[in-house]
């Protein structure tokens, strides 16, 4: 497959999409400019893209790979995408490095007859079954380069989307335009002129395959064409926000007590799942019809009532848009996206399975009713995407730190895009990706954990009567806490605390460690258990 392009890339720019069916990935739509080679006609160089795979083979594997180091004496040309001499680098960085020395198939002890049945049981094209492929000068038909990222497992693409965040954050001007959702790995080589071509390849918001090819380097490229790439896409923002991902666990109208709950033209409404529309009368007489769809949870409250619900962290976030802004408003609505996904991470409490937060105007208020498409665009384009620094916000008056909303719309209006707004309000502040944010942010507090793990030996005998508790092996990492309120991360085994020397301090610190050691119990999610527990024990 190693051979000269069939035709000259330089001429032209192309976007094509596989949409993938439940069962298999077939092409669905060519969408390029008139007189575009399509179908079978369309071939490209790999450039850096078969790292990709092999991080793909990697994160679907399970492996354990070693990190790649660098040389302390001196820096090689292997070495210039990956670290300093002396560093190392470990696989999410490396992907979005392009660092090819961590990929290198004999490096990781890949060998040729395991990588074709892996690849082979995955429906991959032909091409790809072969590790000695696995070059940026060999050239494959498009259509069968986009079926090659549909064949990534579901776990290893999401995976990848996570490590390629960083891209998208490179270049405000890109980011701007597409958003944060498409997760894209640039490629660069040259055409059968030896002229530089390059472009960029990966997944839409809702895993839709995608590749991208232009005339220049795939940074230069994507830089230049993501306005154009942005209209090309369009369907890619308004995707669905994902199931599995952070959820977030909301108390509807947390000042105002409910006296009645009726379903229109049904009568009262009984404990449980609410569907459809409901009028709501509070305590204080006031009335709201609202369309309870889907998962929002009628319980008795004492003599009244109470709605709860958990809703996906981009579900939860265009409903806070939808309450707090107007998504009419796009570019205001994006920067309020961030700043509304910053703040419930920062100050909601975390328990084993969800954040918790009130629908409260002293926090975030939430609308009950499902997400507008707009709405759902704003949060989708900003899919992700935190910043790293303490975050306010108003309806109407601005100050450092504290996004007003009437001021960003009047910068919307004016042209500025969202980064440009979240810029004007925190100057000294980053956009990054929560993942990276949160599980990089760790300063970590060895006393702690060796105190925590003193005290799990003790309390053994005492929480093995507990039903559901689990000791936990090996130990949660104990994290400063730098701002928000005491939580426990259980997708990523750890605990932040602000304090753990004072008595209150160890008391939280214990409330959650057992929060994690009841993850699969319904005891886990019982606040009041969990806290007379934790005062029990810490002493």
């Amino acid at each position: 497959m190693n051979k000269p392009l069939e035709f000259t890339l330089r001429a032209w720019l192309t976007a094509l999409l596989l949409a993938a069916s439940a069962a298999h990935a077939q092409q669905a739509a060519w969408l390029a400019p008139e007189g575009m080679p399509q179908g079978s006609a369309a071939r490209a160089p790999l450039g850096s893209l078969w790292k990709l795979f092999v991080y793909a083979d990697l994160a679907a594997t399970g492996a354990q790979e070693p990190a790649y180091r660098c040389a302390s004496a001196q820096r090689g040309s292997e070495d210039d995408y990956c670290c300093e001499p002396g560093d190392s680098v470990a696989r999410d960085a490396a992907l979005a490095r392009s660092c090819g020395a961590y990929f290198a198939p004999q490096r990781l002890g890949l060998t040729a007859a395991t990588w074709a049945e892996r690849w082979r049981a995955r429906g991959a094209p032909t091409w790809l079954h072969d590790l000695a492929q696995l070059q940026p000068a060999t050239v494959v038909p498009v259509p069968e380069l986009l079926r090659a990222l549909a064949a990534v497992p579901p776990e290893a693409r999401a995976a990848a989307r996570r490590a390629l965040l960083p891209i998208a954050t490179r270049e405000p001007s890109v980011l701007a335009a597409l958003g944060s959702g498409p997760r894209l790995k640039t490629w660069s080589w040259r055409d059968a002129q030896g002229a530089p071509v390059g472009g960029a390849a990966g997944w839409l918001a809702d895993g839709v395959p995608v590749w991208f090819g232009a005339p220049g380097s795939g940074s230069a490229a994507l830089a230049r064409h993501a306005g154009w790439l942005a209209q090309t896409w369009p369907a890619a923002t308004a995707a669905s926000p994902p199931a599995d991902g952070p959820c977030v666990d909301v108390h509807f109208f947390n000042r105002y007590p409910l006296a009645r709950v009726e379903k229109v033209g049904a009568g009262d409404a009984v404990p449980g799942p609410l569907s459809g529309r409901h009028r709501l009368t509070f305590a204080n007489g006031q009335r709201l019809v609202i369309t309870a769809q889907p998962a929002l949870l009628l319980r008795r409250d004492g003599a009244g009532w109470a709605i709860d619900a958990r809703l996906t962290l981009d579900d939860y976030v265009a409903r806070v848009i939808d309450r707090e802004g107007d998504a009419r408003e796009p570019a205001a609505a994006q920067a309020l996206a961030v700043a509304a996904r910053s703040y419930v991470l920062q100050q909601a409490r975390e328990d084993a399975a969800c954040r918790r937060i009130g629908d409260d105007s002293r926090t975030q208020r939430v609308s009950p009713n499902p997400p507008t498409a707009a709405a759902r665009r704003a949060a989708a384009h900003t899919q992700d995407l935190v910043l790293d620094a303490p975050v306010r916000y108003h309806q109407s008056q601005p100050a450092p730190g504290v996004l007003a909303w009437q001021q960003a719309v009047a910068q919307s209006r004016a042209g500025r895009d969202f980064t440009q707004i979240l810029a004007h309000t925190w100057p000294a502040a980053r956009l990054v990706g929560m993942d990276g944010l949160l599980a990089a942010d760790c300063t970590a507090l060895p006393a702690a954990t060796a105190w925590l793990a003193e005290r799990q030996h003790r309390w053994r005998e005492r929480l093995r009567r507990e039903p559901g508790y689990e000791p936990l092996v090996p130990m949660p990492r104990i994290c400063q806490l730098a701002l928000g309120l005491p939580h426990a991360d259980s997708r990523r085994g750890l605990i932040r605390v602000r304090d753990w020397h004072s008595p209150e301090g160890r008391i939280g610190l214990v409330h959650e460690y057992l929060h994690l050691a009841f993850a699969h119990h319904p005891s886990g999610q019982d606040e009041a258990y969990i806290e007379a527990l934790a005062r029990e024990l810490a002493p």
